[in-house]
Order: structure tokens, then C-alpha cells, then sequence
């Protein structure tokens, strides 16, 4: 019973009243100058490639040489990093032909993102949904699967991993097929972000997104009429610079502070309301939150006269968004002057603390020391939210994978996440300060103390 009294005491705090917060007005200041920059309408959303995102990447660049701080990528404050673009789909070498009619490029089919580069011409076989059973019953080899693309629920619950489509088309392929179609009638226009990554599975595979020519299909493939099908996927890329500098004082082990400072411009991809595409999705918590915070640390650590013996790196990372590029490509090349990394701090989505009073750490069984210290630092105004998960999808995750402890700062997701509605007017200010604070501590506890222990066990199988 006293636990429970307990527990409902702290959900009348956290839903009646913001916990009181002292951190100093001048750090809540200094991120509200950081996020008002990186998070206005100028920046279109620095998406990477674009105008605003290089004029985040030379602000940040800026910031960290109006500190003093040490560039860190061999007297560079920048690390290219390549990101793909969307692809070009040429109209010539991109046809589906039935009897003397082609479906039009766009308007009807498109290339599916698992689509490799080739041709196929052969008659048509109907798969349904292409799930296992049904694919087994028919004759594919030597000819054009066609399948509807969404399984009904009941049977995909029934078939668990092979009701996804990466794996019908797979099942598809294995039997022989020359190519896929799949049928996605919704008479939608095509994703035509969805080839800025694709997943080609060695035949070529178009989606039908036209719900007369998806009949029409359906009702050839059950008479095995012959298709003649055409895909050329010309992947883009675009580079974008990771931004780094460091506090060198000579010691041979160092601890990685991190946030990613891109997003997703216009929502023309990536954005979770793609029918407001074409309006700036400025990311003022994700990630201008964190991008703030990780300048204001380089502000304050600058200042500390004494930091054990670690040397500390500030890296905003590009192409989060678009896979973890930028930390992924950071860690397979990290610079030698760095010496070991043994601990990486990630600020990403700090800026709604306000909304649940709680500040949410990810991945605090890497280093086995992690939970211990984290538990000394006095909370300010929140309570520790201490998990064993790692959540993958943030900028963390590449240097676990490389044996590397490390931790995932988050206040957590909301209706404006990748929307353009996430703007500057719904930041915790204090919360942010609240979290800098915090961090500011942690990193303090990292430097003056033997490396955390990495704990093998941690890593997601």
C-alpha cells in the first residue's frame, strides 16, 4: 500500500504542476538563442544537401571556434558524409506493357524500393497475397508474379514474418519469378521519396497504385496473359558534413558527446503528415533540442578547469534521419588523435520535459557503472527514467554496435514529431536547462572516474 500511495503521489505532481526547476537562467538563455537559429523558418528544416542545412552545419562550425575548442577531423570542423537523394526513374527504360496498352509512369506504376534494374517479358501468374501456401499452389518459374500488397489482417497474423512484403517478394524470387508487380490500389501518387534507399532484390518489382489498372491486371495475371515489364533506378547522392571539434588536453582516452542536427526539410520525405509536405519542418525538438544543448555543453566544459583525464568531443551529426549516417560513418573512422572512446553521450529530442517531468535514459546497461552514476546526480525538477533498452534509431546506437558504452537522453515523443508543427513556441526552456545541467554532471562524473565497463550483453541481437 505504500508503494502505491507513492506512486500516485508522483502522478498528481507530474499531471497538476511542472516540478519546480533551478538551473541558471543564463544556460536556459543560451539554448533559447541556439534553438531560435536552428529552429527557424530560414533553415527550411535542414534537410541535409539543402541551403539551410549547410547554414546549420557553418553555424554549429562557428560556435564551436568562437569557443576555442580544437577542430577535430585532421584541422577540419567537418566530416563529409554522403546521404542518399531521391532517385531518378528515366520514363524510357521504365514501362509495363500489357497487350497493346503501357501503364503510365507515375500516374499508374512506380518502382517498388525493393526493385533491381532489368527487363522481363512472360506471361503473368496470380499469387493473391503471395503468402507462402499460396505461392506454393502455383507455377512461378520462368514467369510475372502479381500480389496485393496489404494482407488482411487475420492472415497476416497467421503467417507472422512471411505476410511482409520484403519477404513475399523474396519467397517470389526464390521460386523462379522474373519480376513482381504488386498491387497497391488506393489511386494515391507514388512515394517518391521511398527510392532515396532502396532494398533491390535482384528482379525488377513495380507497384500499381491505379485502382482500374490493378482490376485489370488481377484479371490478366488469373488468364496468364503476358506483361512486359522495364525498371532503372538511378540512385542520387548528396554529401553533408558531420561538424566536430574537441577539448584536447592530451590524455589518451575520450568521451563523445553527441547530436544530430539535420531533419527533414519540407516533408517532401520523412515527414509523419505527408500531406502538409511543402511546409518547413523546422525540428525545434528534433533535433535543434539537442544540437542546443550540445553547444551549450561545449560552452560550460570549456570553462571546467579540470576534467580528469579524458579528453571530450562535440560531434553534430548529418544524416540521422536518413539512417544514422553521420555516426555511423564516425565511428568507422574515428580520428586517431582521439585516442579510445570509452563513453558516447547522445541529446536527441530533449526539448519536451515539461510534458511528463521525467527525463528518459536509453541504453544504461552498456556500461556497467552507468545506472550507479547516473543515480548520484541530483535530479532538477524530474525524475530519472533509467532504461536497459537501447532504442537503435538515434545516434547511440552505432557506437554500441562498436563496443563503445553509451547513453540516449530523451523527454520523449509527441504529436509534433517529424510535423511542422514542431516548432520553437512548445520548447521546455527550463526542462532544457534542467537536462544540460544534467548532462553537464554526467560527463563531469565520466571524466573524474575509470571508464565505464561495456557490457557485452547489452548488445540488441
Amino acid at each position: 500500500m505504500r508503494t502505491l500511495i507513492f506512486a500516485l503521489s508522483l502522478a498528481t505532481v507530474s499531471a497538476s504542476a511542472q516540478l519546480a526547476r533551478h538551473a541558471a537562467p543564463e544556460v536556459a538563455e543560451q539554448l533559447y538563442l541556439h534553438e531560435r537559429y536552428l529552429a527557424s523558418d530560414d533553415l527550411g528544416g535542414r534537410l541535409p544537401g539543402s541551403e539551410g542545412g549547410a547554414e546549420a552545419a557553418t553555424y554549429i562550425q562557428n560556435v564551436f571556434r568562437q569557443i576555442g575548442l580544437t577542430p577535430l577531423f585532421d584541422e577540419r570542423f567537418t566530416q563529409d558524409v554522403k546521404i542518399p537523394d531521391a532517385a531518378k526513374v528515366p520514363p524510357a527504360s521504365n514501362y509495363l506493357v500489357v497487350g497493346k496498352d503501357s501503364a503510365l509512369l507515375s500516374a499508374t506504376f512506380w518502382p517498388s524500393i525493393f526493385s533491381s534494374n532489368g527487363s522481363a517479358a512472360a506471361p503473368m501468374t496470380w499469387l493473391q497475397y503471395g503468402l507462402p501456401t499460396e505461392a506454393a499452389a502455383v507455377s512461378i518459374n520462368g514467369r510475372i508474379a502479381v500480389l496485393v500488397r496489404d494482407v488482411p489482417k487475420d492472415l497476416a497474423a497467421k503467417a507472422g514474418k512471411a505476410a511482409g512484403l520484403s519477404a513475399r517478394i523474396d519467397a517470389a524470387r526464390k521460386a523462379g519469378a522474373l519480376a513482381v508487380i504488386v498491387l497497391a490500389p488506393a489511386n494515391n501518387p507514388p512515394r517518391l521519396d521511398l527510392l532515396r534507399r532502396t532494398r533491390p532484390v535482384s528482379i525488377p518489382v513495380v507497384e500499381v497504385h491505379d485502382t482500374k489498372w490493378a482490376k485489370r491486371l488481377a484479371k490478366s495475371a488469373k488468364k496468364g496473359k503476358n506483361l512486359s515489364i522495364s525498371t532503372e533506378i538511378l540512385a542520387q547522392q548528396i554529401t553533408a558534413p558531420n561538424v566536430g571539434a574537441w577539448l584536447d588536453r592530451g590524455k589518451p582516452r575520450t568521451i563523445v558527446i553527441g547530436a544530430h542536427y539535420d531533419h527533414v526539410g519540407l516533408g517532401a520525405w520523412g515527414s509523419r503528415k505527408p500531406e502538409l509536405a511543402g511546409q518547413v519542418h523546422n525540428g525545434a525538438d528534433d533535433n535543434a533540442s539537442g544540437t542546443s544543448a550540445l553547444l551549450v555543453l561545449a560552452q560550460m566544459l570549456a570553462k571546467v578547469p579540470s576534467l580528469g583525464d579524458a579528453n571530450i568531443a562535440f560531434v553534430a551529426f548529418t544524416g540521422e534521419e536518413s539512417g544514422l549516417l553521420g555516426s555511423k560513418e564516425f565511428v568507422e573512422t574515428i580520428p586517431a588523435p582521439l585516442g579510445k572512446i570509452t563513453t558516447m553521450l547522445n541529446l536527441d529530442m530533449v526539448g519536451r520535459l515539461n510534458r511528463s517531468d521525467s527525463l528518459r535514459v536509453y541504453g544504461t546497461h552498456t556500461g556497467i557503472e552507468f545506472q550507479q552514476m547516473l543515480e548520484t546526480i541530483p535530479a532538477d525538477g524530474f525524475y530519472w527514467d533509467l532504461r536497459n533498452e537501447i532504442f537503435g534509431r538515434s545516434d547511440h546506437a552505432p557506437f554500441i554496435q562498436k563496443g563503445i558504452p553509451a547513453v540516449f537522453f530523451f523527454t520523449g515523443l509527441h504529436e509534433d514529431y517529424h510535423a511542422p508543427s514542431d516548432d520553437l513556441d512548445k520548447i521546455d526552456l527550463e526542462g532544457m536547462a534542467a537536462v544540460t545541467e544534467a548532462a553537464a554532471s554526467f560527463i563531469q562524473l565520466l571524466a573524474n572516474n575509470a571508464p565505464p565497463t561495456f557490457n557485452p550483453d547489452s548488445l540488441e541481437k
